[in-house]
């Protein structure tokens, strides 16, 4: 994906949001939670939501995507609205967690900045359930990697003190923004816990935000600490922190789920 300037990023960022308003109010409005609802865990099954409804509101999106967009998604729009059977196939690919390689194949694009579309358009759904389902950040015994609402990966770690522990530690789901306890000092890709494996690196610029390394299997997330911030808001900050981003990269590291505009 393209990499404009942090200013350019955040203008998108917010076309984008509210772009993504109206998906949230219908989706908190509608009848899907008892569709796609379930005990078990993930706990919701997106890929169960009403096919025709969702596909009307996709290709709506892909459509209404912001001017302030990159020039590598709006070239991919372009493809997506010329070919409605691959955008059909590409929401039905990426809500059942299916790889989308061969969508992009047909596309002629690569499949980073594809992912861009249906992940944009899940995010506002997906938060809306799962805020109407009633849960609050979960504790799953401090061990779970992927998000028990949903199951996508983690996009940061959020640090703030409870009410008998200081400096606890959740982990804040790239999709629906769920939140669920972890391990103070563990990695979540490869669950590495021993110190001398585990950096952290700040940056005066953003005290609030430090880079969480784990030299183990050279994965990265960023965490965000309420502490030294209590009006931060972890996936704006998450976002907005796009220099750290660049300078791990630098430093031969992998971004354990890059946020929704590709960094």
């Amino acid at each position: 994906m393209d990499h404009p300037h942090a200013a350019e990023l955040l203008t998108f960022y917010e076309d984008l949001l509210a772009l993504q308003e109206p998906l949230f109010a219908k989706a908190n409005r509608s009848r899907w939670l008892g569709t796609v609802k379930t005990a078990g865990a993930p706990r919701l099954y997106l890929d169960r939501l009403p096919a025709r409804p969702r596909e009307r509101a996709f290709m709506a999106f892909v459509k209404n995507l912001p001017a302030s967009s990159t020039v590598t998604l709006q070239a991919i729009a372009e493809r997506l609205i010329a070919e409605p059977a691959a955008t059909r196939r590409l929401l039905e690919n990426f809500l059942a967690g299916h790889a989308i390689e061969a969508v992009a194949v047909t596309l002629d694009c690569a499949a980073p900045p594809l992912e861009f579309f249906p992940r944009a358009f899940m995010q506002p759904v997906a938060e809306a359930l799962v805020q109407r389902a009633g849960h609050g950040p979960a504790d799953c015994g401090d061990a779970r990697t992927s998000c028990p609402y949903c199951g996508a990966a983690p996009l940061a770690s959020v640090i703030r003190d409870g009410p008998e522990i200081k400096g606890v530690r959740s982990l804040l789901c790239s999709l629906c923004t769920g939140e669920w306890s972890f391990l103070r000092s563990c990695c979540p890709n490869c669950r590495e816990q021993r110190p001398v494996e585990l950096e952290y690196h700040v940056t005066d610029l953003l005290p609030h935000v430090r880079v969480e390394e784990c030299r183990s299997c050279r994965t990265y997330l960023k965490a965000i600490d309420l502490r030294k911030n209590g009006l931060a808001v972890p996936e704006v900050d998450e976002l907005a922190s796009v220099e750290l981003d660049l300078w791990a990269g630098e430093q031969g590291m992998a971004k354990l789920q890059k946020n929704v505009l590709g960094f």
